[in-house]
């Protein structure tokens, strides 16, 4: 691996002198421990070995020990600074938490590029107080929409990427007039973050995924994504259903892990909630819970301080905005969705949560 270059909050710094940085930074009490997460990795990807140890998600099963290769991750990061014209000395700030590849990758493109890395604190809604403007920043969608509730919290940042969750078609809609240029990105731990991505607003705006070079995708008998890419060492089979629009173009259009037989029928939970979102402005989660006449019975959960309608007017608006075929049996309110440390929705813990109510 060649040697790596990393500016820290203006510092540049060689391997020797990173490596020597990072120590201190783990041994001083001072420094918090989301901050420790970063300089530890920094200090895995420094060493002798040619792959690190990451786990994938796990939101919708039980989370898998990956072995990925440098090689892999520092091909990625190529693919995304070429994609996003990132050069040395521009900015980049960290916000999300280092358990998961997009973190970790992050690092990667500063170092493989020369990028001036801003650490932030990776919350829900991440404090960007002290920054005035960034080229590149990655983000989940929950603190996109929590940043956008009061944009003076959204610095001046040029490029910003959105994945690892979900977007809705709301959130679309609120990206649409920011004068950066915002993506969504498709990817999994096994990929070494996005293999795809799309672009939310502006003229050239996109509903389909696009993949980056060197990737080809094609579709397995459920009709779930399939992933080769010159750069990883083998063929990655995903969960995620897709339309595929051309040879290395696609949509999204939900989790075969999601997947709630209601009566024999296969519903798909990520469509209901866009449709229920565009024709209501409601945001929920459409979870199956167990029942004895239909397998599974369809639960609309929304969050409390979401909701500005009385509850059986709320229930009449999602039954008109559906077929027979797909309607919603109870709706339940929570004050506040689960989400894991990827601050992804935990649909089963929210399953959990929902049902001894009913």
């Amino acid at each position: 691996m060649n040697n790596t270059t990393l500016t820290i909050h203006g510092q540049r710094m060689a391997d020797k002198e990173l490596r020597q940085f990072s120590e201190f930074k783990l041994l001083d009490k001072n420094t918090p421990s989301w901050e420790k997460d970063i300089f530890r990795f920094i200090l895995i990807w420094l060493n002798n070995l040619d792959f690190i140890i990451q786990y994938s998600s796990g939101t919708t099963g039980r989370s898998k020990k990956l072995r990925l290769p440098k090689t892999s991750m520092i091909r990625s990061a190529e693919h995304t600074c070429r994609y996003f014209n990132l050069t040395r000395d521009q900015t980049a700030v960290l916000c999300l938490p280092m358990d998961y590849i997009a973190g970790k990758m992050m690092v990667v493109r500063c170092m493989v590029a020369g990028l001036d890395l801003r650490i932030v604190e990776p919350t829900g809604k991440p404090d960007f107080s002290g920054i005035t403007d960034a080229d590149f920043c990655a983000m989940v969608p929950l603190q996109v929409v929590n940043l956008l509730k009061d944009p003076g919290n959204l610095p001046a940042i040029k490029k910003i990427l959105i994945g690892g969750a979900e977007i809705t078609s709301g959130l679309v809609n609120q990206v649409s007039s920011l004068p950066a240029e915002v993506y969504a990105s498709f990817g999994t731990a096994e990929t070494c973050s996005h293999i795809a991505l799309r672009r939310l607003n502006g003229s050239d705006r996109q509903d389909e995924y696009h993949a980056l070079p060197e990737v080809y995708l094609e579709q397995d008998d459920r009709g779930c994504l399939v992933i080769t890419a010159d750069y990883l060492p083998q063929k990655i089979v995903t969960n995620d259903l897709v339309q595929l629009t051309g040879p290395g173009s696609f949509l999204w259009t939900g989790r075969f892990d999601n997947l709630i037989n209601s009566g024999g029928i296969k519903v798909m939970p990520e469509e209901i909630e866009s449709r229920i979102l565009k024709e209501t402005g409601l945001e929920c989660a459409i979870i199956g819970l167990p029942d004895m006449k239909l397998g599974q019975r369809l639960v609309a959960v929304a969050e409390i301080n979401k909701i500005t309608t009385r509850e059986h007017d709320l229930m009449s608006s999602l039954r008109k905005s559906l077929p027979a075929r797909l309607r919603i049996n109870n709706i339940i309110l929570v004050k506040r969705f689960p989400r894991n440390s990827a601050l992804k929705l935990d649909r089963k813990k929210l399953a959990g949560m929902v049902n001894p109510q009913l």
